[in-house]
């Protein structure tokens, strides 16, 4: 890493510092944000487009991602345009390596002849954990360059940001990036959001036709990373004591088949309440896990995507195994809990209403307990 800031840094000196840039129409700002993560991180990512837009009417905002994250970005009403690039360090597809970087070098030259068409008054890489996209700069016209530089390739910035000492939400640095584009907000000032198609809410009817207006809970027990998943036997003390305290429906989402196993290990379990477990397992679409949590009740997660998901639409339980903490604690529009384990995030907590997190050893029937206790009050509360 330091032998590629060496050379990035001598090119940059020499050449790309000392670029023309073409200036832009000041009475339409360009910005191109760039990100090379995953469904959550494009979720919370777009919750910063309406904070721009409201400093910045007349702004148009262009998107370099992952194709993974279409089906939160393509329907995004903020986003002009939205350019694939597969990085192969984040591509978590079942292919091989040499796929992964085939695939990268094939979208990074499509990314790069669509990025020579504009000239952006600003271009913000907001990947600060890995694998920026900094290397698409001396291609493309850009008067001012912000992002991470403790990745590689720092040398290309004009602003350089770096992480702060000790925790912090990932949302608090990208706003401390925005400042730089004159967009100055907190978290407080996020409202959370998510644009799906209004024919989800028709289809994930006539895919679940047994939603009848009754309680319902939202299931969804899987993350991106396999290290976060709690074990079955978890899930089986929790939704026993659901089944047994609750007269709630219980649809289980999600696309892996270690969630397909759970449900029907759940049904086995509990023969005579099997009319109020329902598998939804790769059968909804994004737009339709949204439109159902629209309907839910409460939804119990993981972290991540499913947390940051049903946390805009309903009262949410999520639990944080082996995961970063603060860092990626739900924004949410609801009365929110988070379980973690993450040492560091034991004291802290958001400044959001209804937001409550609690620091746990182990994920056991203590959890449960508490989980089901925070669910009948919230419950309560909303009738």
């Amino acid at each position: 890493m330091q032998l590629l800031d060496v050379v990035v840094d001598t090119y940059a000196r020499g050449y790309h510092k000392r670029r023309e840039t073409v200036e832009g129409n000041a009475d339409v700002p360009r910005f191109l944000f760039m990100t090379s993560g995953h469904l959550g991180d494009a979720l919370t990512l777009s919750y910063l487009f309406p904070l721009i837009q409201r400093a910045h009417p007349t702004c148009v905002i262009d998107v370099v991602a992952g194709d993974w994250c279409d089906p939160i970005l393509a329907n995004n009403p903020y986003i002009r345009r939205l350019i694939h690039l597969n990085h192969a360090n984040t591509n978590r597809r079942s292919i091989s390596r040499f796929a992964k970087w085939r695939d990268h070098i094939h979208t990074t030259k499509a990314a790069i002849e669509l990025l020579k068409e504009e000239s952006y008054t600003a271009s913000i890489d907001v990947r600060f954990s890995d694998s920026p996209m900094h290397f698409l700069l001396p291609s493309i016209k850009v008067q001012k360059a912000v992002g991470f530089g403790s990745r590689g390739f720092g040398g290309l910035l004009d602003e350089e940001f770096f992480l702060p000492d000790g925790e912090f939400h990932h949302l608090d640095v990208m706003l401390a990036m925005l400042r730089s584009i004159g967009v100055h907000a907190g978290l407080s000032d996020i409202e959370p959001y998510f644009n799906f198609p209004k024919a989800a809410r028709l289809t994930v009817r006539q895919k679940l036709p047994f939603l009848d207006g009754r309680p319902l809970l939202v299931l969804f027990p899987e993350s991106g990373e396999i290290s976060r998943f709690l074990p079955h036997s978890f899930w089986q003390q929790l939704v026993g004591k659901l089944l047994d305290e609750t007269d709630f429906l219980l649809v289980g989402c999600g696309q892996l088949p270690q969630t397909a196993q759970l449900m029907d290990q759940l049904a086995d379990d509990y023969p005579d309440r099997r009319d109020r477990l329902h598998k939804a397992v790769n059968s909804l679409s994004l737009s339709e896990v949204a439109a159902l949590s629209e309907l839910a009740t409460i939804a119990f997660t993981l972290e991540s995507l499913p947390a940051h998901l049903c946390s805009i639409f309903c009262p949410t339980v999520s639990f944080f195994k082996n995961g970063t903490g603060l860092q990626f604690f739900p924004l949410a529009n609801y009365p929110d809990l988070v379980f973690h384990n993450h040492q560091f995030s034991r004291d802290l907590t958001i400044d959001r209403p209804g937001f409550t997190s609690v620091y746990v050893d182990q994920f056991n029937e203590d959890v449960s307990n508490q989980a089901l206790q925070w669910l009948q009050m919230t419950v309560a509360k909303k009738a």
